[in-house]
């Protein structure tokens, strides 16, 4: 009888095992993922070993460096060409860099779960560029013109500026708050940064005011 429930057992854990693949639960002591496997190596074939430049500011998980007064996370500023050498498929998923000065990174993608292929991919879109600065910046000029695509590239807005520019100049808000004012729809895009809070005012698809 003992025998019996120690197979039983043995097998919960290896079936557990085989089918596990991201974002985690745990079933006893088994770590249980969300993406299957044959998606993992999908996207690692993707994406480890690729250049990518940052789109936004990006915080070590790990590292933190010392100032006077308190301690902070080390950081990845924007517009800093990277490497991608590892993707990780659990919890709310993280990707490993090595960064120019040849230390490796390692970032929260900060996915809902359950994780899932699609987000993994929109997410690293979000965070990452994966085309070089000139041949973007030539993208920008045909898309918006010229005022528009120096504005994206140093990361600037201005009144006017359609919504997907801004989105492109200043990254993916943390989160967005609509509300309609007669037939005006209107959008709040936050972004949440260390000290304060920084917004982008949408009304009807254009920038209509911005505070930083």
């Amino acid at each position: 009888m003992l025998k019996n429930i120690v197979i039983g057992l043995v097998v919960l854990v290896v079936a557990v095992g085989v089918t596990g693949c991201s974002g985690v639960k745990k079933v006893g002591s088994v770590v249980v993922k969300d993406v299957a496997l044959e998606d993992q190596l999908a996207l690692q074939e993707k994406y480890i070993g690729e250049h990518a430049w940052t789109r936004a500011v990006l915080e070590d998980l790990t590292e933190r460096v010392e100032t006077p007064g308190e301690p902070k996370k080390r950081i990845i500023l924007r517009d800093v060409k990277v490497t991608i050498i590892e993707l990780h498929f659990v919890y709310s998923g993280a990707v490993i860099l090595d960064d120019p000065d040849g230390k490796r990174t390692s970032v929260a993608l900060d996915i809902e779960r359950p994780l899932t292929p699609e987000k993994i991919e929109l997410r690293l879109d979000e965070i990452f560029w994966f085309k070089d600065p000139t041949l973007r910046h030539v993208d920008y000029i045909r898309q918006w013109g010229k005022e528009t695509a120096l504005a994206v590239i140093n990361h600037e807005v201005f009144a006017g500026m359609p919504a997907d520019a801004a989105k492109e100049a200043w990254g993916a808000p943390d989160e967005i708050r609509v509300s309609e004012i007669g037939t005006e729809k209107e959008e709040q895009w936050v972004y949440k940064e260390a000290r304060r809070s920084k917004y982008v005012y949408v009304i009807n698809g254009r920038v209509g005011r911005w505070e930083e």
